[in-house]
């Protein structure tokens, strides 16, 4: 079992969130040092879910992990994660817009 899915398994088991996170978010989460537990962080914290814009059947949530703005891109179920990044500073305000 690799670190990831020792984390991942943590994760799913103490978190009100499950996720399917996919190879190439784990690749992503490597080079950019986020983490399943950080994935998981953002998506049952303060976040703000909007519609891609390039690829409407996928959804980012947008929000903060360790005092950094990231995206965490999903599936349309909402379930799978697809990849993460740093956010834009566009998405930085809408997040900061937030009520």
């Amino acid at each position: 079992m690799s670190p990831f899915t020792k984390i991942l398994t943590s994760c799913i088991t103490n978190c009100k969130f499950n996720m399917k996170i996919i190879d190439h978010a784990f690749e992503r989460f490597e080079e950019r040092v986020f983490t399943p537990e950080m994935a998981a962080r953002l998506v049952n914290g303060k976040r703000l879910l909007r519609r891609s814009k390039s690829n409407p059947s996928r959804y980012k949530a947008i929000g903060k992990v360790d005092g950094e703005f990231w995206v965490v891109v999903l599936e349309k179920d909402l379930y799978t994660v697809v990849t993460a990044r740093r956010a834009h500073k566009d998405e930085e305000v809408l997040w900061k817009n937030l009520k």
